[in-house]
């Protein structure tokens, strides 16, 4: 949602990341005219298996909880927590700040959640928090949303028509559920009278905006989600549960398209016939967007069978003579289809979050891209890379280089007079940095007996 930005996000116990690790998106204080111009983009750069994927994928998990009720109650989401969740600590926790600028005076808010296993196995909230204050006040005073533990509300502002309303609509929900994805689904989806409705019903719907405005995209092979499913299936004697496990799956994949544009694929998609009129819409930008890259692409066409209330489409590349289906066009090509909607959306004032942006594209490209990002994004881009050719983009933005250690520590790059980030970072002169592997240690990894 354009004017709320992400100041600070802090995650502990995904992936391999067994400890705090913060990223700072903003300086520390706020003045009366505040401007997050410079400070829209943030590189992460690490060794493998530093936690750089994790903290991507905390992202998407972290909007799921905010706004969808019915995350925790799917089966397939508790296995993907349970191999994504840090085996050794057991626990996934947050603790965000984002700042409303859309309010009269800007608002920063700080949320906190805690996911565990309970006696049942099962992934639960056992601790929420939502608090807010006045950005630009010297008073550090905090005002209460929120807050609920071990499923019961602890607290919720007594003086606010919806409080009475709310802890009687949410009971015996909250363990599986964010306070915030029930209530919206009670007062807002099936409306509430004027009566009932007050300062509490802005602030849980500013709450849910800022997460719907998140977008994290993760290389395929970190999407886990469909990989339990088929395990479920494969496991399944029955083959009308098995044929019901289907049902689940196609009726994810319509929800996403129905209610989101900001998916694309080089493989057939599933869009609802109600979504179609955006999604066409959405491949004529998508084709102008490819043109800058390959100049002889002459049209995108999408070829679309009908199934009740739904298409299967399929999109074609068009040149001089002939016509490719996405599916066998370049792996660069594809990565920026899938890549075009998750831009599209910083640019136009989402959170987003995008795993080894630079893989499969070009130093020129990416580096463009991130110029154009840097100065004409209303959003923010947060991406993790090995590549260090956007340093000389990146350094000139305020918090805009993180890396991450082998220990998982953040240090962040601050300036300091005519040093290079990119030349500090080659010869491992960044605390943790990856780069003290030689040629020779991988003698005797590769040879076979007969070359020994």
């Amino acid at each position: 949602m354009k004017g709320i930005y992400l100041i600070s996000y802090s995650v502990n116990g995904i992936k391999t990341l067994d400890d705090w690790a913060k990223l700072s998106f903003y300086k520390k204080t706020f003045s009366k005219d505040i401007d997050i111009h410079g400070y829209n983009i943030k590189g992460i750069y690490g060794a493998n298996g530093s936690g750089k994927t994790g903290i991507v994928t905390s992202a998407k998990i972290l909007k799921e909880i905010i706004t969808n009720s019915g995350y925790l109650h799917n089966p397939i989401n508790q296995k993907n927590l349970g191999e994504l969740v840090n085996k050794k600590t057991g626990i996934l926790e947050y603790d965000i700040e984002y700042l409303d600028m859309t309010a009269e005076k800007a608002k920063l808010y700080s949320y906190q959640v805690r996911l565990e296993k309970n006696r049942l196995g099962k992934f639960n909230i056992t601790r929420e928090n939502l608090r807010y204050r006045i950005a630009t006040s010297h008073a550090n005073q905090e005002s209460r949303i929120y807050e609920i533990s071990g499923g019961e509300p602890v607290f919720l502002p007594e003086e606010d028509p919806l409080s009475v309303f709310l802890v009687e609509k949410t009971q015996n929900l909250l363990s599986y559920a964010s306070f915030t994805s029930v209530a919206i689904e009670k007062i807002v989806k099936p409306g509430i009278n004027d009566e009932k409705s007050g300062k509490l019903q802005i602030e849980l719907i500013t709450h849910f905006l800022f997460a719907s405005g998140i977008f994290a995209y993760l290389e395929n092979d970190d999407e886990h989600s469909d990989y339990f499913l088929r395990k479920m299936m494969e496991q399944t004697d029955d083959e009308e549960t098995s044929r019901e496990l289907y049902n689940v799956f196609l009726e994810r994949i319509e929800k996403l398209w129905g209610s989101s544009n900001y998916l694309l694929s080089e493989k057939t998609m599933i869009i609802s016939k109600t979504g179609y009129g955006d999604f066409e819409k959405q491949i004529g930008q998508l084709q102008a967007f490819l043109h800058i890259f390959k100049r002889d692409l002459m049209e995108i066409t999408v070829d679309r069978r009908e199934d009740r209330d739904h298409y299967y489409c399929n999109l074609l590349l068009h040149y001089d003579s002939y016509a490719v289906n996405a599916e066998f066009e370049s792996t660069g090509i594809k990565k920026l289809i899938k890549l075009f909607p998750y831009l599209q959306n910083a640019v136009n004032g989402g959170i987003v979050f995008i795993d080894e942006l630079d893989s499969n594209l070009h130093d020129v490209y990416l580096c463009a891209l991130l110029e154009y990002l840097r100065e004409y994004g209303k959003g923010q881009l947060c991406f993790t890379s090995h590549n260090i050719g956007p340093m000389d983009v990146l350094k000139r933005n305020k918090q805009a280089i993180d890396f991450l250690s082998s220990d998982h520590h953040i240090y962040s790059w601050v300036k300091s007079g005519n040093y290079s980030p990119s030349r500090l970072y080659r010869n491992g002169m960044i605390e943790g940095s990856p780069f003290n592997v030689d040629a020779i240690d991988f003698l005797g990894v590769f040879e076979t007996e007969e070359d020994n």
